[in-house]
């Protein structure tokens, strides 16, 4: 069975929410998917699952110098070596800007380059977002 984590820092509750909906949807495929903010997780299991989704609110100026919060920031950096494939996720208010690439400069070096990166204002998925995550999980 495909095992799944999905890992977020949340501030207001949205990135939180929008982490649920993309448990719940790997879930309806059958995946085994724990979904906890970072204090909660079990950090040691990480680097062990099939797919690794990782979240955090776009913080920063509303529409330069986004940046995920200095806790995540944290948290990835003592994130053991991932084997699976990494998801990247966010929610945010104007605009993501370089919300992404700073996420994937902290991950650089303990995990595979992010293959899938979702975005939400509102803390729902998309019909695009399902579509971008059935793909992540077929592997294409």
């Amino acid at each position: 069975m495909t095992t799944a984590a999905v890992v977020y820092r949340s501030r207001t509750g949205t990135t939180r929410r929008y982490a649920e909906e993309i448990g719940a949807h790997l879930r309806a495929h059958g995946i085994d998917v724990t979904v906890g903010s970072i204090g909660d997780c079990d950090m040691a299991a990480l680097g062990d699952v099939d797919l690794l989704l990782l979240g955090c609110w776009t913080n920063g100026l509303l529409v330069i110098a986004q940046h995920p919060d200095q806790p995540w920031v944290a948290f990835a950096r003592d994130l053991p070596r991932v084997r699976g494939r990494v998801g990247l996720f966010t929610t945010y208010r104007l605009a993501t800007g370089s919300m992404f690439g700073r996420m994937k400069a902290e991950l650089r070096g303990r995990a595979p380059e992010p293959a899938l990166e979702l975005k939400s204002r509102d803390g729902r998925l998309s019909t695009g977002d399902r579509a971008a995550l059935d793909r992540f999980v077929a592997g294409t």
